[in-house]
């Protein structure tokens, strides 16, 4: 089995409840959205950088599950699989079939984080597997994809009853954040929620007070601390 690798690297997990724990990260390459992008405003994707599916290598499974091992020869990192998007078409057998290793081994090992997280876009199905841990976004209007969410993926959320999973909201404005809330009434989502401002866009101490003040339930600010450390770079 291949798949297109954009990169493979060891840093700390830099958002989220898992923020700060050390982690392998595998970024595929490749997804079909492009957030924030209108006439008037750009995009505002993290990693633009993996964005074609042909910004990446080709690698057998084999190669990726070796670089994850010299990169943790101790099996005691959480694995991130990211992108792009790793559930996008041939990303997603290749994601399932790293995840099913090391959550194979692990358990039978008694390593730590036998699941994988996954971040992932909100636009593909997600699953039931245990061995995957989902931080999911769900696009608001300010992205202009919020028309491509699979929501079907908030029944899977609460089938799932992971208290790792976790949905992210990327607010541009108040109106992303007042479509938060309705979102997650609509939904009655009892799962993990991160805001996390778009940069330049929105400040963050003023996402603070709207959090406050509608106070979401299970609700947290979630800044990216990998940047903080530093700035744009790729691989850290």
């Amino acid at each position: 089995m291949y798949g297109k690798i954009h990169e493979i690297y060891s840093s700390i997990s830099g958002e989220g409840i898992s923020q700060g724990i050390p982690t392998v990260f595998v970024r595929f390459a490749g997804c079909s959205l492009r957030c924030g992008k209108t006439d008037t405003r750009s995009l505002w994707c993290d990693t633009p950088y993996a964005l074609g599916p042909n910004q990446g290598e080709t690698k057998p499974l084999s190669t990726i599950m070796d670089e994850i091992v010299a990169l943790d020869p101790t099996h005691g990192y959480q694995i991130l699989l990211t992108g792009g998007e790793p559930l996008e078409g041939k990303n997603r057998d290749l994601s399932i079939s790293i995840a099913e290793s090391i959550h194979s081994f692990r358990t039978h090992n008694d390593k730590p984080y036998p699941s994988s997280r996954v971040e992932t876009n909100g636009s593909e199905k997600i699953t039931l597997d245990p061995f995957f841990i989902f931080t999911m976004d769900y696009k608001l209007p300010g992205s202009g994809m919020e028309g491509r969410m699979d929501l079907e993926n908030f029944q899977i959320l609460e089938k799932r009853h992971n208290s790792l999973d976790e949905i992210k909201f990327v607010v541009r404005d108040r109106i992303d954040f007042e479509r938060s809330i309705e979102v997650i009434r609509e939904q009655k989502i009892q799962t993990n929620i991160l805001y996390s401002p778009v940069h330049g866009e929105v400040d963050a101490k003023e996402l603070v007070e709207w959090i406050k003040i509608d106070n979401p339930p299970k609700g947290r600010l979630s800044l990216q601390i990998h940047k903080v450390l530093w700035g744009n770079q790729k691989g850290v």
